[in-house]
């Protein structure tokens, strides 16, 4: 469906480097990545409003890499709708139709009207709309040209969040119908909702594509972990039965973490999610094998509980209960251990 190959945009202070993906018919493929990473850059580049420096653009097999706007066949979504605000409901949808007849005109109004949601507000105009309303009538008024895939650029981003829902519900329709979607976003619970596959960019490169599982179980950088609510990501040196993490340049900076079994020799990235992370006043406490002893530095409310930092040079996050939180009576500026077995610890290739 839509293949990218080494494309690459050079600006002064920015570049989209050697990016190659993959998007076929049935995929819901989300974009995840923090602003300024490059996300809506992409997407300008495929749908010909910006020109790449090197690589390809293909649409079903035809390069498609310099052709104008128009003749692309992609209906490109902004996070706030380019609506005319002098025109109703009716009229934006069938501004793509200008050279229909009028007969057809009115029966694809109507059907697009009702495919998204909006029939009963045809003759209002914009500025009556909702956030979600206007997503709507953007998405009407792009399949009126109809294209061959979508390409949305934080979408929901603007809409309240009980619009949010339906509106996932409406693109995944969509797609399940047979629109691929590429839809670029920074939020992760957003992506998991929507994605059958996901790609995660930083600072101008793919640093990751699979499925929402494997992005999930499998990170392969601490931005990626970040995105997952996890935060104890290291990149570190593997040798025997232990890992050897830099927090700084001095060897007092250094710390070991312990292995529950062999892996291949050299630098790897170490994960430990903070729900395996059992924090204790005494460490005589804990059969634990990696114990590290820091001082409380950040106490936050979750969904489920609390995230605990803890902090030596080097931070650590636990994730423990209400319960927990007030058995141990603990506050920032208290001095604890950060504990965890040697099975916990994922190492990460």
């Amino acid at each position: 469906m839509l293949e990218i190959k080494h494309l690459h945009k050079y600006f002064d202070r920015f570049q989209i480097v050697d990016i190659n993906l993959k998007i076929n018919r049935e995929d819901y493929f989300v974009l995840l990545g923090a602003s300024g990473a490059g996300k809506s850059v992409l997407l300008e580049l495929i749908a010909g409003i910006t020109r790449p420096d090197k690589g390809s653009v293909f649409m079903n097999g035809n390069e498609i890499t310099f052709l104008p706007v128009e003749k692309r066949k992609t209906g490109l979504i902004f996070q706030t709708p380019a609506i005319f605000p002098h025109l109703t409901v009716k009229e934006n949808i069938a501004y793509p139709l200008f050279a229909a007849a009028r007969q057809m005109v009115d029966s694809r109004v109507r059907s697009l009207a009702g495919q998204t949601g909006i029939s009963h507000l045809l003759n209002e105009k914009p500025a009556k709309l909702s956030g979600g309303e206007l997503q709507r009538l953007a998405l009407a008024r792009t399949l009126a040209s109809d294209p061959l895939m979508l390409l949305l650029d934080e979408p929901l981003s603007a809409v309240d969040t009980p619009m949010k829902s339906s509106l996932r519900g409406l693109l995944r329709e969509l797609n399940r119908e047979g629109m691929p979607v590429l839809h670029v976003t920074h939020d992760f619970e957003e992506a998991l909702a929507l994605a059958n596959k996901m790609a995660v960019i930083e600072n101008g490169r793919i640093i990751q594509t699979g499925t929402p599982s494997e992005i999930i179980n499998q990170p392969k950088s601490g931005f990626a972990a970040g995105f997952t609510g996890e935060h104890n990501f290291f990149k570190a040196e593997i040798r025997g039965l232990s890992a050897t993490v830099k927090a700084g340049s001095s060897k007092k900076e250094q710390f070991i973490i312990h292995l529950s079994e062999h892996y291949d020799e050299g630098t790897a990235n170490i994960l430990i999610r903070s729900n395996h992370v059992i924090v204790a006043k005494d460490r005589a406490e804990m059969s634990t094998t990696n114990n590290f002893l820091g001082t409380i530095t950040a106490i936050s409310p979750l969904r489920e509980g609390f995230e605990i930092c803890i902090e030596n040079g080097y931070r650590f996050y636990a994730r423990i209960t209400r319960d927990s939180l007030g058995k141990l009576n603990l506050a920032p500026g208290q001095e604890v251990w950060a504990c965890f077995k040697a099975s916990a610890v994922e190492v990460i290739r």
